[in-house]
């Protein structure tokens, strides 16, 4: 997203509030015109937009009413969803996608990731009967809400309506600007900085060649490629919640200081939060509820493996259905699945520990570094789409 844009979104979000009743039609004005004016930045193309539109405006008026019907179709709507969002992920289709809608060779959707997220969650609660309907311009702004459109966060419609509905802080402006300043530092300039020498295809590769020096070097990629996804995912999130604060609502926050983390299941309740809300409360808990409703739940411990490893590779598909993706997935449902084994055998252990102040303190510095590493590692499997690439990085790392 360009700076432009970004300017354009604050300037919108400045004005809003000061409309009173018009507040609200501006707003939806101004995402509607940010969807399209992105989608155009990418890929040309005003039927992606109205597209976007209209599932949203269908969704709601499916979730109006509560009926046996209205739910067998809402669940049909899920599946197509979903079914778009396979197309987009899947270099195979995207291709034939991008031809069937003219617009070039790539099938880029801008947003509707963040879009089929806040969508199916709908359609859950409305299955499940949690859903309260939302009159219909406060539904299509929680879809497409400008700020957050592009790269999250992903709020759940209870918190956006309660943010919309609360009164504005007198300190909004102060508030949103210093998160403004921060994303725009972290994204622009320290990100894009550490770009220049993050771990990707081409300089991995001439690490591994000679063309630069081996294997230090690779490590600085790696650190490098680290601090920039945090910089850059991070940053965008405080130049969301920024403008969305001058507009008047409060958006979830989606990153706490991940990589000062002492085990990763508390990198995980803090990296990308609103994302991994949404998986463990739509799918690992209702995949490990089913789990252990079947022969299987006399392995307890397996069924929860089969839960984590499934909820972390669909959170790398989400990312992308290539195979460096579902590597990485399953490296983080392995190593969530590894600490919690050692976390049940381990009481007596930090009882010991806690007791030592010096000792707490220095195993406290441990476990922040192993954890650190543990998720830098995993990166790896993020940043290059080739398994043998991959390998060779692995062992380029420890000098082989």
């Amino acid at each position: 997203m360009t700076l432009v844009l970004i300017g354009g979104m604050a300037l919108c979000a400045l004005i809003a509030p000061l409309l009173g009743t018009l507040r609200l039609p501006l707003l939806l004005l101004a995402s509607i015109i940010f969807l399209i004016l992105l989608q155009w930045e990418v890929a040309p193309s005003l039927w992606l937009p109205l597209a976007a539109i209209a599932l949203s405006v269908g969704t709601w008026w499916l979730t109006a009413q509560d009926s046996p019907a209205r739910r067998r179709m809402a669940l049909l709507l899920m599946l197509y969803i979903i079914g778009i969002f396979a197309v987009l992920k899947l270099p195979a289709l995207q291709g034939v996608g991008a031809d069937a809608l003219n617009i070039g060779q790539s099938f880029a959707w801008i947003g509707f990731s963040y879009l089929a997220f806040r969508l199916v969650h709908v359609l859950l609660d409305f299955r499940s009967g949690r859903l309260k309907p939302l009159p219909l311009p406060h539904f299509v702004l929680y879809a497409i809400f400008f700020p957050a459109l592009a790269a999250g966060p992903i709020a759940r419609i209870e918190q956006f309506e309660k943010a919309l509905a609360a009164p504005l802080s007198s300190d909004r402006f102060r508030q949103g600007a210093l998160r403004l300043m921060r994303g725009l530092l972290k994204k622009f300039v320290l990100a894009d900085s550490l770009a220049l020498m993050a771990l990707s295809p081409q300089l991995a590769s001439d690490a591994l060649t000679g063309t630069l020096s081996g294997t230090l070097v690779l490590w600085l990629m790696l650190y490098a490629y680290a601090f920039r996804l945090f910089l850059d995912f991070s940053g965008y999130t405080d130049i969301a919640i920024g403008i969305g604060l001058w507009a008047g609502i409060k958006l979830p926050e989606n990153f706490e200081a991940p990589y000062l983390k002492r085990n990763l299941q508390a990198f995980w309740n803090s990296w990308h939060m609103t994302l991994s809300a949404w998986f463990r409360a739509y799918f690992f808990m209702p995949a490990s509820r089913g789990l252990l409703r079947t022969p299987l739940k006399a392995w307890r411990e397996g069924v929860v493996l089969g839960a984590q490893l499934g909820t972390m590779i669909l959170i790398g598909l989400w990312h992308g259905a290539t195979l460096n993706y579902v590597l990485w997935g399953a490296w983080h449902g392995i190593g969530l699945w590894l600490f919690r084994q050692w976390s049940a055998r381990a009481a007596s252990w930090d009882a010991f520990v806690r007791a030592r102040p010096l000792l707490a303190r220095l195993m406290d510095i441990l476990s922040v570094l192993t954890t650190f590493h543990y998720v830098a590692l995993g990166w790896i499997f993020f940043a290059l789409p080739e398994p043998e690439l991959i390998s060779k990085v692995w062992l380029g790392l420890i000098g082989r």
